[in-house]
């Protein structure tokens, strides 16, 4: 396993859809995407820590506020999308110094939830 990163990283990074904001994923299709990849819905440490190591690494970008994370062309050209979650996690590049993550706003993660849920 590559130093720092997790098999969540990668089960985040294949959870987020299309590249470019006008194509990416909203909190709850990401929640979605994430529940039929690993039949779980990911915590909200998980999903806050994973979107900052992929931030930094440049293969995500994403905007709270409007409510959308999508893939950048390094997102979108790397391995980490296919094989098994192993073999993304072998696939992803070297992990850069990353800061503590980016919390979402109060009540964010568990409305997404929610609202994934009651669909």
């Amino acid at each position: 396993m590559k130093e720092g990163w997790t098999l969540s990283d990668v089960w985040i990074l294949r959870s987020i859809g299309g590249a470019g904001r006008a194509r990416g994923s909203s909190l709850r299709q990401v929640i979605a995407a994430a529940d039929y990849l690993n039949h779980a819905i990911p915590r909200e440490d998980e999903f806050v820590t994973a979107v900052s190591r992929l931030a930094a690494a440049g293969l995500i970008e994403f905007d709270v506020a409007a409510d959308r994370y999508w893939r950048t062309a390094a997102g979108e050209s790397s391995a980490a999308h296919r094989g098994t979650f192993a073999a993304g996690l072998a696939a992803l590049p070297e992990l850069p110094s990353v800061g503590p993550p980016q919390a979402l706003p109060a009540g964010v993660f568990a409305s997404a939830v929610a609202g994934y849920l009651q669909t």
